[in-house]
């Protein structure tokens, strides 16, 4: 070898390239011996300019190598990333990661790799390594982030505190430090995140540098135009290239095709709404397709049977990847593509960027516009969108005639049965509820809150279970407004049948803002509790306006949270009352729009019909 080796390195040195090449080939054999011999290969390839090649054979010589493993490994990684192929990059860092657990950047870049490509999951025991290793503000900032993502909100906390302490005038350390005060409830710190966000945002200019998903945004800001900026931001960092509108000519004599895509259809918010919706479709004119990319582990439970059933062709999407989806979809020929999730997480808006269906239409999974991915119409309300919105939306406003939203009147019906012990509640004074996730609990609302308890003797605020450090928090922040904190009352988590029949002995439901309860305020109205709400800035802040109004009780939307504060306790303090809006929503159920769901299907389907005819007009005309 060694005669061979020095000939080539001699070549290589004079410039010999390819000569050099055909002399070391001989040498490449993966044994540890001939480790040098696969780097003076690699090495030929990068004065060659066949970068990709030199990182295949300096990742091949990772194992091979006692002593230059790390510097091998980076190499291959940086040249895959420079082409483009960061699968590439993270099998050669997780080879190089077997021979150094412990090293630091072998860790972040990992970590960082598996961010980006939003696989959370995968990127956990690398971010958590970090925690343990980590040495600065970048460490951090990628396991908070991490950890963040996965749901351990808690062990992010001090992980992004730390990196905020580091830099904290950086805007991305900024935002997800934001969020997890929010999540947490940590209402002071939140506030002051919050006022320097929106400083920073001043100064910004016509764009701001916006770095959070606008799904975020919805939680804490009301600013319609700054959830827009915030859309394309997301768009333009997560999403592909959008490809041009494709003219839009009915066939004749067939049935309208609509394919929903989603991976909610199973027991979630989303499938409990529009189940019967599916279900009623009027199979004469529409051809119904399921485009499902629901996890393996969720295909199960009635409300899947339910979506199953409905569909008239189930097109499974979650073993396909875009370029696979694109061509079934396509062959598909479908009229109408409904994407149900909008920029929430495990969304496939990558699919409707590149247009394989001539109409997109957007509907209940995001209560805003979905912007810069190919979506032509949004489907809502005179309430969520009125004219004066329009303007902060890319797609074509749909309204239906009453709330935007379905429900599915197959529902459980609930009534009081037993006493409120049962639910550990007590037998006597109002009990105001709010079941909202913790992310919609905002200082301010929660602070007239607590001026609701103050003013109305003996009520409670029954809330959702939380993580022990934001029921403490909870608990310390209403000490500190003069409400007893035994007052607050945490219902543990039970199935969506066991909650409906508990919740209907909640007296009155508070809603929050900026972003209100969606499917939350519908499960009170239907569980006969009146929902009290004021009128909002955006989609997300309108929704109990409209659904509200659904069910003939637009008097329970104040213009502003003053009036939400005394509303509410007007109506504490009026049992009468109480008992008439509790009988009027249970007469609701077989009665008022919001849940008719024979009803919404037609408004639903007549809505359809007139995106068709609009896109086919557009057609023509251009």
């Amino acid at each position: 070898m060694t005669a061979l080796y020095h000939q080539a390195r001699k070549e290589y040195e004079e410039g010999a390239y390819d000569q050099a090449l055909s002399t070391i080939s001989a040498l490449l054999q993966p044994e540890p011996s001939h480790a040098d011999a696969y780097i003076l290969a690699a090495s030929i390839f990068e004065q060659k300019g066949n970068l990709l090649e030199a990182a295949r054979l300096f990742e091949d010589v990772i194992d091979l190598t006692p002593s230059l493993k790390r510097e091998v490994a980076f190499r291959a990684c940086q040249y895959y990333m420079d082409h483009n192929q960061p699968d590439r990059a993270l099998v050669a860092l997780l080879k190089l990661h077997q021979h150094l657990p412990d090293d630091v950047d072998v860790n972040h870049s990992i970590c960082s790799l598996y961010r980006e490509a939003s696989l959370y999951p995968d990127a956990l025991p690398f971010a958590e390594k970090l925690v343990e290793i980590g040495r600065d503000f970048d460490n951090w900032l990628n396991a908070g982030m991490v950890l963040l993502g996965t749901g351990h909100v808690e062990k992010a906390f001090p992980v992004l505190k730390a990196a905020y302490q580091a830099n904290p005038t950086e805007r991305l350390v900024l935002t997800e430090l934001f969020w997890c005060a929010i999540s947490l409830c940590e209402f002071e710190l939140a506030n002051k995140l919050q006022a320097q966000l929106e400083q920073a945002y001043a100064t910004d200019g016509e764009r701001p540098d916006i770095r959070e998903n606008v799904f975020r945004s919805l939680h804490w800001s009301g600013d319609e135009a700054y959830h827009v900026f915030s859309a394309i931001r997301t768009a333009e960092t997560r999403m592909s290239k959008v490809a041009p509108p494709i003219a839009y000519r009915p066939k004749a004599g067939r049935r309208l095709r609509i394919g929903y895509v989603s991976c909610d259809f199973y027991d979630h918010a989303t499938m409990l709404l529009l189940a019967g919706v599916l279900e009623g479709h009027n199979k004469e004119r529409f051809e119904v397709y399921g485009l499902c990319h629901t996890p393996a582990h969720l295909r199960k439970g009635p409300m899947r049977q339910r979506f199953l059933d409905a569909v008239d062709h189930y097109v499974d999407l979650l073993p396909l990847d875009d370029d696979a989806a694109e061509a079934v979809i396509l062959g598909l020929d479908l009229d109408i593509l409904i994407d149900l999730k909008g920029f929430t997480f495990g969304n496939r808006l990558n699919l409707f960027c590149r247009r394989p269906a001539p109409v997109q239409v957007s509907y209940l999974g995001f209560p805003g516009s979905v912007i810069g991915v190919g979506i032509d119409y949004a489907i809502a309300d005179r309430f969520v969108v009125p004219p004066a919105s329009e303007p902060f939306y890319a797609e074509k406003i749909i309204r239906l005639p009453n709330s935007y939203q379905a429900n599915d009147s197959k529902r459980m019906q609930v009534m009081r049965d037993g006493p409120r012990s049962q639910h550990g509640l007590p037998e006597e004074g109002v009990v105001f509820c709010s079941f909202n996730q913790t992310v919609k609990l905002r200082h301010h609302v929660f602070q007239r809150w607590m001026d609701i308890l103050n003013a109305v003797d003996g009520s409670v605020l029954w809330l959702l279970d939380m993580r022990p450090i934001v029921k403490q928090n909870l608990w310390a922040e209403a000490a500190k407004m003069g409400v007893d904190p035994s007052r607050i009352i945490f219902a543990e988590k039970k199935s969506m049948s066991e909650h409906l029949k508990r919740l209907c002995y909640a007296d009155i439901a508070l809603d929050t803002s900026p972003c209100n309860g969606h499917t939350t305020t519908a499960d009170a109205l239907w569980a006969g509790v009146p929902v009290v709400t004021f009128k909002g800035t955006s989609f997300a802040s309108r929704v109990s306006e409209s659904l509200l109004n659904a069910v003939g009780l637009a008097e329970l939307v104040a213009d502003d949270i003053d009036e939400f504060g005394r509303l509410a306790i007007d109506l504490a303090q009026d049992e009468v009352r109480q008992f008439h809006l509790r009988q009027h929503l249970i007469e609701a159920r077989t009665s008022a729009p919001l849940f008719d769901t024979a009803r919404f299907a037609r408004d639903f389907e007549a809505a359809l019909e007139e995106i068709c005819e609009d896109a086919a007009k557009a057609a023509v005309a251009a």
